[in-house]
Parts: C-alpha cells; sequence; structure tokens
C-alpha cells in the first residue's frame, strides 16, 4: 500500500496516507495546512501567516494561534512524519513540494490545452466541488474563483470534444454533473439542448431551455445571445451537428456582463489611426506587457483609450484605468494601482502583497497612463504583479520604456501626412489624419470655419510642419478663434525655422513638440507666462481663489489673477471643467503642459517658493476645513476635501530642507504639513488611513524641533485616531498620550479635549472600562467648557461613554447615553459623528426584541453613511441588518448579508471597528452551527457576488417590520 500523503481539498477537507484519514481538528490548522500545500513552492514568513489568517487579531495572539495551529498539524501528522512534509523554524513555514504526496487541485492545474477527451475526464472526475466549502477565509475565496475557472475552461473544452465526436450520452451525463457542481454554466445547457436534438428528444430541448432561463434568472440575468440563437437553430431544424460544436470560451470567461471597466470617456473624438490600434490590440494577443512610447503629444493616451476600449470584455475581471497624471510621490503608485482595481490594504500587510494576492489569479487588464515622472516605481511595481499574476496584463504610455524583462516597445507614430508639397485636391485631403483632426478641432472652436480649396493648402503646411504630432494641432487648431489659417500657418513657419535644418518632417519629435508649445508660450504676454508656470504647481487641478493665493505675487498681484487666467483658458493652456455638486468652477492644466510649465517655473528659479506658498495655502484651507467637518455643512466639506486630495497629498509630500540648511524654513515647512495632517481626522479616516498614517510617520522622523508644537500635538492626534480606526490600539494610546501632554504643556484645550475623547475609545476597545470612562468624562467636561467650539467633542464622547455599559449589560444606562448624545448631535446638524450612535442604539433596541426601531435607527444610520460616501459606516450598517436577521430567524438572508460584508470588508482596506466586528462574529458563529455548509455556502456567495450598493437595496428592501 503507497505511504503517500493524499490530499482532496475540491468539494472537501481529506488527508489520508496509507488508506487511513488523518484528523486535522481545528479549522485555522486546516487552512494553515491548506495554504501551505496549494503554496508548497514557497517559504511563508511567520507574520504573513499570522495577519492572514487573523486579520482582526493583535500581531501577539496571532502569532499565539499560528504556533498552535503548527502545533494541531504536527500531531496530526505525527511528529516523526511531520518533518517529512513541513519545514518551519523562526522566520517561515513551508510545505515540502519535494515530499511524495498527490494533490488533486495539482492535476486539475497540470491539465494540459491538448489533453484529450480521456485525460479531460480522468482529471475532471476528481473535481467534487469547491475549494473548500464551508471556508470563508479571504485568500480561500480567490484561489476558489481561479480553480473553478480553470475547472469551467476545461468543461468547455470537454462538452466540444465531446460534440464534435458526436458523444451525446456522455454529453448528457457530464453536463448534468457540470450544471451540479458549477455555477450556472451555460455551455452545459448548450450542450444538453444540442444532445437532446441529437437523438430527436425536441421536448427535452424545450425543457432544457427553460431550466437554463429559470436558474439564471436568480442571478436577475437572461440567457445570452449565443444560447438563444442555438434554441432558435436547435427549434428550426438549422443546426448543423456534424459542425455545429461550441467553441470552448477563453480560460476563465463566463457569460457576457456589465463592462468592467474605469476607462475614461474622451470628449472628443478619435481621428484616424485605425491601423494602430489594431497593432496595440494584436500586441496585446501576444505580450504581457505594452508599453506606447514617444514624446510628449504625441497621442499615446488617446492610442491607449481607444485600444483598451476594444478589449472590454475581453478580460473576465476587467479593464482598469490607472491615472498616474496627478500623482508626485512614487511610493503611492501602488496605492493608485490599488484603488483603480478596488483592491484595499490588509493591515499589517504590504499593499504590494495585497495587490498581488487579490490580483493573482484575475484575467485583467491595467492601462497604466503617464508614467514617465515615476518610471522606476512603475517598473517596480509592473515587473512584481507580471511575475506574480500570471493571467494579467499592462498596457503602459510613457516617454521612454519601463525596460523591464518581457516588455514590448511600440512607438507611437505620427498622424498620417500628405506626403509631398504638390497641391492636393481638397476631396483628397480627408484620407489623411492629420488634415482631418485640425480641420475637426477647427469647427469645433470655430462653427464658421470649413476646409475649402482656398485654406486647404495652409492646413496642410501647418500639419507637416507639426510633423502630424496630435497635441501640437490641436494647439494650432486652438488659434482659429484668434487668427486665420494663413496667419497661423506664417507664424509657425517663421517659428520653426529657428530649430530646424534641413527637412522640417524629419525634426526629432520632442524638439517638434517642444516648437509647438513654445510657439505657444511666446505668444503669451509676461504676466500672462508668469502665471502660466506657476499654475504648474497645482496637482489634480485648482480653484481660482487657491491660484489667486499660491501665484499672485511680486509681478502679479492677485486682483490680476482672474484676468490672466481667463485669458490662457481663451488660448487653449488651461481648461475648465464644472463642479455640478459643488456648483463651482475647477480649472485643470492638461499634463504635457503642465509638465511644460513646471520646466518654466523651475528655469525661473520660483519652484521651493511656489512650494512654499502652495503648502501654505492648503495648511490654511486644511485648517479652515477641519472647522467644517465640524459644522452643519460637513457634507459639502467632505466633497470639497475630495476634489483637492491630490493637492493635499502634493503639499504633505514637498521636501522640507535640513536645520543646518535652513532652519526657518523647515520650521515653517513642517508646520505646516503637520498642520494638513492635524485637522481632517474624518477625512483621512474614511479612505486615506493607510496612506496618511505612513506619512505622518515619514513628517515625525523628521521633527528636530527642541520645543514641540502645537502642530505636532494634533497630527499626533489624527494619527492616533487612524491607528485606532485601523484597530492597532497600542499605537493609537502612544500617539495620544503624546498629544495630550504637549497640547496640556502648550494650553490648547481643544487638542486636548480630541485627543481625550479618542485616548477614551482606545481604553474603550481595550477592555479597559474604568479609564475609557475617565477619559471620555474628562473629554466632555471639558469640551463643554469650550462653548461652540467644544460641543461636536461632547457629542462624540457621549456616544462612546454609551458603550461601556452596553458592554457591561447595562441596556438601560446605555439607551440613556446614546439618547442624549443623539439628540445632541441632531441639534448640531453633525452627519458623520451621529452615525454611529444611531447604531448602537439600534443594537440596543435588537436586544430588547424591538425590532421595527432597531430597523428605523439602523436605517437611518445607512442613509448618513451614503450621504457621506462612508465606506466602512455603510458596511457596519449591513452588520447590523444582518443581525436584526439573526435574531429573527431569518438565517438565509443573514448568510447573504455576512457574505456581503466580508467582500466589502476586503474593499475598506481594514476591519470593522471592533463593536462591529464583535457583531459579525456572533452572526457567522450562529450560522456555522444552524445552516448546512451547502446552504450557507450558497446564501454566502450569492452576498460575495453583490456591489456595496445592492447589498444595501437587498437589506432594506427585505427589511418588512
Amino acid at each position: 500500500m503507497s505511504k503517500m500523503l493524499e490530499v482532496r481539498l475540491l468539494g472537501k477537507f481529506e488527508v489520508s496516507r496509507d488508506g487511513k484519514s488523518i484528523a486535522i481538528a481545528s479549522r485555522p490548522a486546516q487552512s494553515l495546512f491548506a495554504f501551505l500545500i496549494l503554496n508548497a513552492r514557497i517559504a511563508h514568513r511567520r507574520e504573513k501567516l499570522a495577519g492572514m489568517l487573523w486579520p482582526d487579531s493583535l500581531e501577539e495572539t496571532a502569532r499565539d494561534n499560528l504556533r498552535h495551529a503548527l502545533w494541531r498539524m504536527r500531531k496530526a501528522l505525527e511528529t516523526a512524519s511531520a518533518a517529512r512534509y513541513l519545514h518551519a523554524d523562526d522566520v517561515a513555514i513551508s510545505f515540502k513540494e519535494s515530499s511524495d504526496y498527490w494533490l488533486d487541485v495539482a492535476e486539475l492545474e497540470k491539465l494540459s490545452e491538448t489533453a484529450s477527451v480521456d485525460e479531460l475526464i480522468a482529471v475532471l472526475s476528481t473535481y467534487q466541488g469547491e475549494l473548500l466549502p464551508g471556508f470563508y477565509d479571504e485568500w480561500v475565496v480567490l484561489e476558489r474563483e481561479h480553480l473553478y475557472s480553470i475547472f469551467e475552461h476545461h468543461m468547455a473544452r470537454l462538452m466540444s470534444l465531446l460534440q464534435t465526436e458526436g458523444r451525446w450520452l456522455d454529453i448528457l451525463d457530464w453536463a448534468e454533473r457540470w450544471i451540479k457542481l458549477g455555477q450556472k454554466p451555460e455551455p452545459a445547457y448548450r450542450a444538453l439542448m444540442s444532445a437532446h436534438a441529437a437523438k430527436g428528444d425536441m421536448s427535452k430541448v424545450a425543457a432544457t431551455y427553460e431550466r437554463c432561463v429559470k436558474s439564471l434568472k436568480e442571478f436577475g440575468i437572461q440567457p445570452s445571445e449565443q444560447t438563444r440563437t442555438l434554441y432558435q437553430k436547435l427549434k428550426s431544424g438549422k443546426e448543423n451537428f456534424e459542425t455545429g460544436a461550441t467553441v470552448p470560451a477563453p480560460l476563465g470567461e463566463k457569460r457576457k456582463e456589465s463592462p468592467k471597466t474605469n476607462l475614461p470617456v474622451p470628449i472628443t473624438s478619435f481621428i484616424g489611426r485605425e491601423k494602430e490600434v489594431e497593432e496595440i490590440i494584436k500586441l496585446l494577443g501576444k505580450n504581457r506587457l505594452v508599453t506606447l512610447t514617444g514624446a510628449g503629444g504625441m497621442g499615446k493616451t488617446r492610442l491607449a483609450i481607444q485600444s483598451a476600449n476594444k478589449l472590454v470584455g475581453k478580460f473576465r475581471d476587467g479593464v482598469w484605468w490607472i491615472e498616474l497624471v496627478g500623482l508626485n510621490d512614487a511610493s503611492l503608485v501602488p496605492q493608485v494601482v490599488a484603488k483603480a482595481v478596488d483592491v484595499r490594504q490588509t493591515p499589517n500587510q504590504p499593499l504590494m502583497e495585497t495587490l498581488t494576492e487579490n490580483l493573482g489569479s484575475k484575467q485583467i487588464l491595467l492601462v497604466m497612463d503617464n508614467c514617465e515622472h515615476l518610471i522606476s516605481a512603475c517598473a517596480q511595481l509592473a515587473d512584481r504583479l507580471l511575475s506574480e499574476c500570471k493571467n494579467l496584463k499592462i498596457l503602459a504610455t510613457s516617454r521612454e520604456a519601463l525596460d523591464i524583462l518581457g516588455e514590448t516597445v511600440w512607438h507611437a507614430p505620427s498622424l498620417s501626412l500628405p506626403d509631398t508639397q504638390e497641391v492636393i485636391g481638397i476631396r483628397s485631403l480627408s484620407k489623411y489624419e492629420s488634415v482631418r483632426l485640425f480641420a475637426e478641432r477647427a469647427e469645433v472652436l470655430q462653427p464658421q470655419f470649413i476646409l475649402t480649396e482656398q485654406n486647404a493648402q495652409a492646413v496642410v503646411q501647418i500639419c507637416r510642419r507639426l510633423s502630424g504630432m496630435p497635441l501640437a494641432i490641436e494647439l494650432a487648431a486652438a488659434r482659429i478663434k484668434m487668427m486665420t489659417v494663413d496667419e497661423i500657418a506664417r507664424r509657425l513657419n517663421d517659428r520653426f525655422s529657428l530649430l530646424t535644418s534641413g527637412n522640417r518632417t524629419g525634426l526629432p519629435r520632442q524638439q517638434t513638440l517642444r516648437a509647438a508649445i513654445d510657439w505657444s508660450h511666446d505668444l503669451l504676454t509676461e504676466p500672462e507666462r508668469i502665471l502660466f508656470r506657476r499654475l504648474s504647481i497645482f496637482a489634480g487641478g485648482f480653484r481660482l481663489d487657491a491660484a489667486e493665493a499660491v501665484c499672485g505675487f511680486r509681478e502679479i498681484k492677485q486682483s490680476e489673477v482672474l484676468d490672466l487666467l481667463g485669458r490662457l483658458v481663451d488660448k487653449s493652456l488651461v481648461d475648465v471643467e464644472a463642479d455640478a455638486v459643488l456648483n463651482e468652477t475647477r480649472y485643470r492644466l492638461l499634463e504635457t503642459i503642465r509638465e511644460y510649465a513646471r520646466l518654466k517655473l523651475e528655469q525661473a528659479g520660483e519652484t521651493e517658493e511656489i512650494r512654499e506658498r502652495h503648502l501654505e495655502f492648503f495648511a490654511t484651507f486644511a485648517s479652515l476645513a477641519g472647522r467644517g467637518i465640524n459644522s452643519r455643512e460637513q457634507v459639502t466639506w467632505f466633497q470639497r476635501f475630495e476634489r483637492e486630495v491630490d493637492n493635499l497629498r502634493a503639499a504633505i509630500s514637498w521636501p522640507i530642507p535640513s536645520i543646518p540648511e535652513n532652519e526657518t524654513k523647515h520650521h515653517s515647512m513642517l508646520k505646516n504639513q503637520f498642520l494638513v495632517v492635524g485637522s481632517l481626522d474624518m477625512f483621512w479616516e474614511n479612505r486615506y488611513r493607510h496612506e496618511i498614517t505612513q506619512a505622518l510617520k515619514r513628517l515625525l522622523a523628521l521633527d528636530e524641533l527642541d520645543t514641540p508644537t502645537i502642530e505636532r500635538a494634533k497630527a499626533l492626534k489624527v494619527g492616533g485616531f487612524l491607528l485606532w480606526s485601523l484597530n492597532r490600539f497600542s499605537e493609537a494610546r502612544a500617539f495620544l498620550e503624546e498629544s495630550i501632554e504637549i497640547a496640556e504643556k502648550l494650553g490648547d484645550p481643544l487638542t486636548v479635549a480630541w485627543s481625550l475623547a479618542y485616548l477614551g475609545w482606545t481604553f474603550d476597545f481595550l477592555g479597559d472600562y474604568a479609564t475609557a470612562k475617565t477619559s471620555l468624562e474628562r473629554s466632555v467636561a471639558m469640551a463643554r467648557s469650550l462653548g461652540e467650539d467644544g460641543k461636536y467633542i461632547a457629542g462624540q464622547s457621549l456616544s462612546f461613554l454609551g458603550d461601556i455599559p452596553y458592554w457591561q449589560g447595562d441596556l438601560s444606562e446605555a439607551r440613556k447615553l446614546y439618547d442624549e448624545a443623539i439628540s445632541y448631535l441632531r441639534e448640531l446638524g453633525d452627519t458623520n459623528r451621529l452615525t454611529y450612535p444611531l447604531r448602537r442604539l439600534g443594537y440596543v433596541m435588537l436586544y430588547e426584541k424591538n425590532y421595527s426601531e432597531a430597523a428605523q435607527l439602523f436605517s437611518e444610520s445607512m442613509e448618513l453613511n451614503r450621504q457621506l460616501d462612508h465606506l466602512q459606516g455603510m458596511t457596519a450598517c449591513l452588520v447590523a441588518f444582518a443581525a436584526i436577521y439573526r435574531t429573527m430567524g431569518n438565517l438565509e438572508v443573514t448568510a447573504i448579508l455576512c457574505g456581503g460584508v466580508e467582500k466589502l470588508m476586503q474593499q475598506i482596506s481594514a476591519s470593522l471597528w471592533f463593536v462591529d466586528t464583535v457583531e459579525y462574529d456572533r452572526s457567522v458563529l450562529e450560522l456555522k452551527g444552524a445552516l448546512d455548509e451547502r446552504a450557507l455556502s450558497a446564501a454566502w456567495s450569492k452576498g460575495r457576488a453583490m456591489t456595496l450598493e445592492q447589498a444595501i437595496d437587498f437589506a432594506l428592501e427585505e427589511i418588512k417590520l
């Protein structure tokens, strides 16, 4: 009898040796064993395993759990033989790939594309169901989806081969097996219909089609056009069974759904370049990294958008646009990518690891635009993702290649041009892309413009002089508002004559583009040039008041900025954007133009001064905005912060001179950067908690001041709050205690009151209720002595005071404090902070069996969180709804909502707050004890398939109290 270890993870968890079952008793130990054997090529660091398997536990607790799980594994495998399979030291743990074992998953993954029918049947017979049913760890869910896509692909191949060979009885068997094991697979239903039709049983064809319609209806979709067409052909007898075999879908591809993409929609038409787009698509079909290179203004971005749009639907998990234009800090490239693909950072795990784990099995195309200013960071990220995510592809645009292994570089060509200097008839000009672009853009700007025999040659000259470069042509066309075509052509001739030698069409692209922008720059007056270069400091756009404050000094008065800005808008150097939500106007420089202007800023020697003014403005803005958070206009302020987030990030990241170099400037800039961080606690907490926590730690390391400042105290206050929201309570306590010490010493009672409130929350979640109560009561007393400024602190602290009797089982006292907090916060109009006590009071009502009142309170909290777009708050409300259904005995709905919550927790970059985690865990525990694995898994998967909005609508729709 074989001594081989046999492991089955598909449809069950089963380990055996010598025909005898090996019982690994605990679920965490089973999960650890499965992860190790599925990733046998890698030695896994202990801290990573602990953080992955126990993400909501303290680090020390998670490590203890890991040691206990490892002990259980060794005991189950018998201590002597465990060493044959496991390697464990103080740093890492791994499963020995060289050991003698058989794994059902490995057999499935090894199945080749050329496998015969018999080989397919032999391997697919081992697929007894999804990977590790009943396990809900994040890594399991991702691996489960990956393996099911492989199974689905090979099942489609099997159906096709059986149909080609006319093995209809085998199809009836295997198609039904697929339907039983699969997720409503349409190819299986199509194969069944074909098999029944081949056997002449048309009643079963119709019955099979009806089964397909009914099963898909559960997902809210209809059969695909392919399925409907086949059914119609079978009914009419037009399907040829000798040649009508279905073609298997590409690996992982499922039925057609709404396109998964965030590609931008250009407001202007795309002119020509059909061959280029086709070439790019072909290159992406053969290569995993294609980089579009060329000078600025060559239309790389538009080519990337057009090509990627053609591929939407070809990548199962979507085509995602990565906008790098507003980013200055190379270290934030992974964050931008994560945000675009909706991956949230896992606590205690580097973001790159989270990205690679989430994207590892996904069939996805990333389009990374404007990589040149972050070339090293983009190259490192692309190399890491491509090496660890086998189904991922990247289309990048950059002025230079990423220069990594496996890269295919494609140079963006000019738009097509007339070849000779001879006169060309107007009818022939439309086939040249450069002429068509100029004519269309000019007509938009000047509706009276039309291409005529009289102006055609001047247009041809302009396109030739600009070497068919899209941006240069668009800039030239913009002058149609103030010049005739002949005047534009003459000015281009004069300007370019200074930059050429010999054939103008042979100019280097960068030189030609620089000539075009130089020409546009030369048309500006000196005050316009000064404003133009100073505007380059803004990231992600700006408002008029920002331009006036930052750029209006010395040569330009603030009162002159409006007029000068209008002239730059007229000359197409600044774009205007209407913000319908905030009912205000924003301005933006196209990135190529912005980079050109930044060079001019450096040449003028103004860069450092403009950075300081930019930082000072946004420090003042942040300070004012901090008051806005604590006002009745807080929803509007949250929206305003989001518009300025790129500028706020830039302000925090500006380099600070060292003290020996310039002590005064060091103090001033560090103070302002602390102020930006320390004024926006609630805004940073919603979406940027990880990023700002890291930025603050960098700033604290730069703080060389002998005497601590109140700005440092405020930043520590916010840092403590963010760490608390990440459930990193020990770190939060250290930050907050230092904040209180500084603020008390410097006489800032408002900062002391806030820090005491946050410290009280921290002690509350650490279970030290006495200290928590003392801290919160001090906070309330101080807040009430501060008048208007302290009201918001008092309302928030009252909410958390209610938690203390709640945890101690005194619901009556908890209700009293929650009611007081709610009344207080309603009076203040504090939408953001009101969401928490509403939810907590809802739980009091729930456990007093007042379901109707609980549902009303949870619904109000949800609505307020939706207004604020607060992801964690909305997810917490879903947990609350799940608790209602659990308490009322509707466990199916509870499971659906818990499945949705699990997915959402992965997307919000942190676990739920501790109080909500307790309720979530309570629901999950009851579900596992009350539902069988199949029912729980089905409901859980349904919840995970929902978007946030779908989950919210489902929860609210189901409430009928």
